[in-house]
């Protein structure tokens, strides 16, 4: 690769947690210049405000520029809480950067980080479908919206599913393209939390009729939507990397990539899409500089690794400053400087590998040429800092989360974020819509600010669903899932979708009654791998694998004897000390008097043979609820005079009926696998 200089050389100045005044803003695009930049990434709406004019929709900044009390960790959380740039003001700031050589890229945030947006004009957020047990409601202004006073991410987005919601933000492109003349605008597109598109009628009406999978690729559609239409004024679209998690974007996308989904970002860039590299590791320069000091920019490796196999899309370099500890230009120049010169010196000289000394002296020399505008820049004893000193620096930042106000802003944030992963597990596992819409709301009233309004227990267990997933995904980020492979995981969890789903087949209603059983699940002792379930069991005397055969087995030899080998290779890679014991099963499939109930060939019977009988047990009636696709209530009620009442669908229902009625019980047996299934 040539070592020319990237055409995108950038860094991001974030107004909307923290407005800086125009001659500000000028005073750093000049310094950016001098130090060989041409792009300037102006982050202007957030949760915490939305900082330029919009004339169509006045209450924009009416309502969004204005923030009260605040609290972000920085020195002075007091001041620039509140403050937009006019239409004039604007035009004036791309003039001079123009005359600077520096175009401005604006960013308006889509679909997420819409709070300020939304407080100005709630009638474009989301309705809100609630499960209740005589069905489902529609709630018409679900959620209170603020200018947010915290850092974080939040469930505040834009309605994708109505076409009124959908021109709205195109009305605002329209007045945001006759601002800013140059080549790109960026939409945002990260850390979209889809809370209340998950609830939404009309997202989910538009998932069904764009032929969608899911709120991911209801985020591609808008985001679709919206580059279209930029791409018919001339304009290219840059989002940030979590856009790709629906699919790859045409080519007049840009992908500023800053961190996770490496593998999508590689796609596209296969594919031709150009990338602006923004690793939070090296580039995000609103980070002190115990985490990211001048000779870690300098060590940046040259090309990223998602970027190896097509680097020639890299169209350069960008370093964001976010706002919500800069809380004046002050602290603006000392985070920028000297950490502007060095990522321009990078992009300029991608592939000339400057010694360590050079590139001190080239950032010296950039320096001095901006010392004459004022700017008081971080001195050089910070440029490669001590380990003592990164881990002085990091102790006081990890010190700022026991601050109460900090502890609240984690409380909600984490919650929000652990609601996210819950609600697409439900989606992962294939939960009925009526009833994860129930544990989705029981889980979310761990954060009431956001979560509108509460569920009410009725028996049916979503609460307690809800539950055993929350522990579930904690014990996956850190607990004994943590190691285990995706698919087991997935498989495994899709038990609560079985139960629900069998619960309604045998009464007619959703519900979860089976959590003295998941806990063997959500726990990582009972595992499904293929068509059967393996628990690891052990008492005082002895450790078994118990097979059990859930109630969707499908019963071939072939797909049998692919989950016993499956299983074995996962526990001999993950559990060594269980690999090689036995395999044991306590089941009414066992029972020698289904003999008589069933045709030689059956595949129970068959199943059957794979084991050695050590005990049985001829008086039991398990069997009824599996059979009769019974709850176990149902069971309990079932009186002998009811008996009468069983279905007769099946040969085994017709033979297990006649046998009840004439007082026997089908029993059950206990048995080792101990050969292949034929």
């Amino acid at each position: 690769m040539e070592n020319k200089a990237y055409p995108y050389r950038g860094f991001m100045l974030d107004v909307a947690r923290h407005y800086m005044p125009v001659s500000e803003v000028c005073r750093i695009i000049e310094a950016a210049a001098l130090c060989g930049m041409n792009r300037m990434h102006w982050h202007l709406t957030d949760d915490q405000g939305w900082r330029v004019e919009i004339k169509r929709y006045p209450r924009l900044t009416e309502v969004g520029a204005m923030r009260g009390s605040s609290f972000f960790g920085a020195e002075n959380e007091a001041e620039n809480n509140c403050g937009y740039y006019t239409q004039a003001e604007i035009r004036g700031v791309v003039a001079f950067a123009r005359a600077h050589g520096i175009e401005i890229v604006p960013e308006i945030e889509i679909p997420g980080h819409a709070s300020a947006m939304l407080a100005a004009y709630p009638e474009y957020g989301c309705r809100r479908e609630i499960a209740e047990p005589d069905g489902i409601t529609v709630s018409e202004k679900p959620y209170d919206y603020q200018v947010v006073t915290i850092a974080g991410v939040f469930p505040n987005l834009i309605c994708a599913g109505r076409d009124e919601c959908v021109r709205f933000l195109k009305d605002i492109l329209d007045e945001i393209t006759d601002l800013f003349p140059g080549p790109e605008i960026h939409i945002g597109g990260d850390e979209a939390v889809k809370l209340h598109w998950r609830r939404c009628p009309d997202c989910q009406k538009r998932i069904r009729d764009e032929g969608l999978s899911n709120e991911r690729e209801l985020q591609r559609w808008l985001v679709l939507q919206i580059g279209e239409y930029l791409a018919q004024k001339g304009r290219r679209t840059i989002v940030w990397n979590e856009s790709l998690e629906g699919g790859l974007l045409p080519e007049h996308f840009i992908v500023q990539h800053w961190w996770g989904n490496d593998s999508e970002t590689a796609a596209f860039m296969a594919a031709g899409g150009q990338v602006i590299s923004s690793e939070t590791e090296h580039y995000y320069i609103s980070r002190p500089y115990g985490d990211i000091d001048v000779y870690n920019i300098w060590n940046a490796p040259s090309v990223p690794d998602y970027a190896r196999e097509n680097p020639q899309n890299l169209l350069g370099i960008e370093c964001p400053m976010w706002g919500e500890r800069v809380t004046n230009a002050r602290r603006a120049a000392y985070l920028l400087f000297p950490r502007i010169p060095a990522v321009a010196l990078k992009a300029s000289r991608p592939n000339a590998a400057p010694s360590w000394e050079e590139f001190q002296d080239a950032i010296r020399a950039a320096q001095k040429r901006i010392e004459p505008l004022g700017l008081n820049a971080a001195p050089e004893r910070v440029w490669k800092i001590s380990p003592e000193e990164a881990a002085a620096e990091q102790a006081k930042r990890a010190a700022l989360r026991d601050v109460p106000e900090m502890k609240n802003t984690w409380r909600i944030c984490d919650g929000l974020l652990l609601q996210e992963k819950l609600e697409k597990l439900l989606q992962d596992i294939g939960m009925p819509r009526p009833f994860a819409l129930r544990a989705m709301d029981f889980a979310w009233t761990a954060v009431p600010e956001y979560c509108g309004e509460q569920p009410q227990a009725n028996g049916d267990g979503a609460d307690e669903l809800a539950q055993h997933l929350l522990t579930a995904l904690g014990n996956r980020d850190h607990g004994p899932w943590k190691d285990l492979p995706e698919d087991v995981w997935i498989a495994t969890l899709k038990c609560f979708t079985r139960f629900v789903n069998e619960h309604f087949r045998a009464t007619g209603a959703y519900a979860f009654d089976r959590g003295f059983w998941t806990t063997r699940q959500i726990n990582a002792r009972l595992f499904r791998i293929g068509e059967l379930e393996y628990e690891l069991r052990e008492d005082e005397n002895s450790r078994a694998i118990s097979l059990h055969i859930p109630s969707d087995t499908r019963m071939t030899p072939d797909l049998l004897n692919r989950s016993v080998a499956e299983a074995r290779a996962f526990l001999a890679r993950y559990f060594p000390d269980w690999a090689d014991l036995p395999m044991t099963c306590h089941t009414w499939l066992l029972s020698p008097a289904l003999k008589s109930m069933l045709p030689e060939n059956s595949n129970i019977l068959r199943f059957q043979r794979a084991f050695d009988i050590s005990e049985v047990n001829p008086d039991t009636d398990g069997a009824i609820t599996w059979v009769f696709n019974l709850t176990g209530r149902q069971k309990a009620e079932l009186h002998p005079e009811a008996l009468s009442n069983l279905p007769e669908d099946t040969t085994l229902q017709r033979r297990m009926k006649a046998l009840l009625m004439a007082g026997g019980k089908p029993g059950e047996a206990r048995g080792t696998l101990a050969r292949a299934f034929e």
